[in-house]
């Protein structure tokens, strides 16, 4: 299986890296925590004012965001192979192309296309996404783990939690604002780049060629990862993309209201995940199967029937304090990523792939109910399947 080994000492010992990897991790993350809904949003209301129909509006905005899947699912062999020639490499070129990702839509908004190709950045932004995700790969997370690498600070984490709330304000007070946070965003990104280079590089072993990827996928002895991977996709787009779009809509399209919705939300989940989970571990509940459940498919259950700015930060802060904690999930930078980002082995590439397909599968089962049912039943549906796919998510992987 895939190995690994280090570049010469000259390019920095493995505290330095780590530091180096710290500091990456925190401005790529807070740019993402105060872009990348938004991101999808600006698209989401330029379809609407193409053509003023809610459901139409979703419907392309799904297909555009199922498209950026496809091409992480249909890319991740090939990037997993070039680790081979380093790691860091690789990392760059997945976050410039995030930078590439908001600048093109940014000039979507800044009037640089005649209307009739107007549709060009806007596919740009959802093709950079997906490469992102495919190219995004962290290096040495093992090696950088295993002499405890010292987590985020919390000062880091309740920066990267404000950082919804300062995109909404800076939308809604700035002239142009749509336009001009993507090129914020897209800056912070950049200047997230200076740091790879004082990262050790390391160079890995993938071992599958692109075909033979895809063959390992569907082998029964795969079955298990490539399932619970498959399952967290389809929920993590209901939860990364389906349920921000609705909340948007529930705030009467406040960019404000949204940016103080989840930030707030964020810094309830810092400040209380911690009491709930000692808690929990001091009644013995943390185990319970049965309460896992619960706890996966109750908040589903209530974000249909959510109604105001309150009962979303209610359900969200008891969603985030309850449910365990998956490495794949980012929900401040509204990323999900097999491995939490890094490169293990082969098999952290066939896990990238089946959350891809996951995203894939929510993405057209969405659309399909959209053009079926009215756009509240057809989001129901959507939030239904999520909290069924998490509940034999927790079944699945608990009886293997």
């Amino acid at each position: 299986m895939g190995t690994r080994f280090a570049q010469g000492p000259e390019t920095g010992g493995l505290f330095a890296s780590a530091q180096a990897l710290t500091m990456h991790r925190f401005l790529l993350r807070f740019a993402l925590a105060g872009v990348n809904i938004f991101a999808w949003i600006f698209v989401f209301q330029f379809f609407y004012f193409l053509e003023p129909d809610l459901t139409y509006a979703f419907v392309r905005t799904t297909l555009l965001y199922a498209l950026s899947q496809m091409i992480t699912c249909l890319a991740t062999p090939l990037t997993a192979r070039l680790l081979r020639g380093g790691a860091r490499r690789v990392l760059l070129w997945g976050t410039l192309f995030v930078g590439a990702a908001f600048v093109a839509l940014g000039t979507a908004f800044e009037g640089f296309w005649n209307i009739v190709y107007i549709g060009t950045p806007i596919a740009a932004f959802a093709l950079s996404m997906g490469l992102y995700r495919a190219l995004y790969w962290i290096p040495y997370e093992v090696e950088v783990s295993a002499e405890g690498r010292k987590k985020s600070s919390i000062f880091g984490e309740i920066m990267i939690a404000l950082a919804p709330l300062l995109g909404g304000l800076f939308i809604v007070g700035a002239e142009r604002g749509p336009a001009w946070i993507l090129y914020i965003g897209a800056g912070i990104v950049l200047l997230s780049i200076v740091p790879i280079f004082y990262m050790r590089d390391m160079h890995e072993k993938f071992m599958w060629k692109y075909r033979e990827t895809f063959v390992h996928l569907f082998r029964i002895e795969n079955r298990t990862l490539v399932l619970g991977s498959f399952l967290e996709g389809l929920s993590g787009a209901a939860l990364l993309f389906f349920w921000p779009l609705v909340v948007f809509l529930i705030v009467d399209s406040s960019y404000g209201m949204l940016g103080v919705i989840l930030s707030l939300t964020f810094l309830i989940a810092i400040l209380m995940r911690g009491t709930v989970r000692r808690f929990m571990r001091r009644l013995g509940l943390v185990k319970s199967r049965a309460l896992n459940v619960v706890f996966a498919v109750t908040p589903w259950l209530f974000r249909i029937a959510v109604g105001g700015p309150l009962a979303i930060i209610l359900v969200d802060s008891y969603f985030y304090t309850t449910t365990p904690r998956r490495l794949g999930v980012d929900p401040f930078a509204f990323e999900q990523a097999a491995d939490a980002g890094s490169y293990v082995d082969e098999y952290t590439a066939l896990k990238e792939i089946a959350l891809a397909l996951g995203r894939i599968v929510i993405s057209f089962a969405g659309v399909a109910a959209l053009l079926l049912m009215s756009i509240p039943a057809a989001l129901a549906s959507i939030f239904l399947i999520a909290g069924l796919t998490a509940a034999v998510g927790v079944l699945w992987l608990r009886t293997q």
